[in-house]
């Protein structure tokens, strides 16, 4: 005996069960027929859609030369928190801090936004230039112990900036 059957559209489910699993419930969908096909070749007055085109991917381990790699200009050191003793370095440019894989400076507390603050460096005129932004993080960003959450700030050398729960230390080179 099967212990399988197919619904009217083709899938699979167990032979003891009278509602497809995968199909729509139809006294679910408030009186709505099925929501039709998003296919369009029968579309009449619309073009052929034309496929994007696909990004050529590159496989190879690429060793980046001396020249190409981005100069480290600070650290942040977690003083509370998770990470504790771990330190994340300051890259030229901007450094995203979150909670995101994607961010540069990856930080697990549970207070800490996906996308929490920005960390820029830029060197203008000869003269070293350290902001922070808060990207309208839920918590907040607080400096040097402030009571108050900052939206921008300039950045010296030995502040404290706290993410979430995670207090760090700032450490400028």
């Amino acid at each position: 005996m099967s212990t399988t059957k197919m619904c009217p559209n083709g899938h699979v489910m167990e032979a003891t069960w009278d509602r497809c699993p995968y199909c729509p419930d139809p006294s679910r969908m408030g009186g709505r027929g099925p929501i039709p096909p998003t296919r369009m070749s029968n579309a009449p007055d619309l073009p052929s859609p034309t496929p994007a085109p696909k990004p050529a991917v590159n496989k190879k381990t690429v060793v980046l030369q001396e020249s190409q790699k981005v100069p480290v200009v600070g650290w942040l050191v977690a003083l509370t928190g998770k990470h504790k003793g771990d330190d994340f370095r300051v890259k030229e440019g901007k450094n995203i801090v979150g909670s995101d894989p994607d961010c540069d400076v990856i930080l697990t507390d549970e207070f800490i936004s996906s996308k929490h603050a920005n960390l820029k460096y830029v060197n203008k005129d000869g003269e070293r230039i350290f902001i922070i932004t808060d990207l309208d993080s839920t918590n907040g960003t607080f400096l040097n112990d402030a009571e108050e959450p900052i939206a921008r700030e300039e950045l010296v050398d030995n502040d404290t900036i706290t993410f979430g729960q995670t207090k760090m230390k700032f450490k400028c080179l």
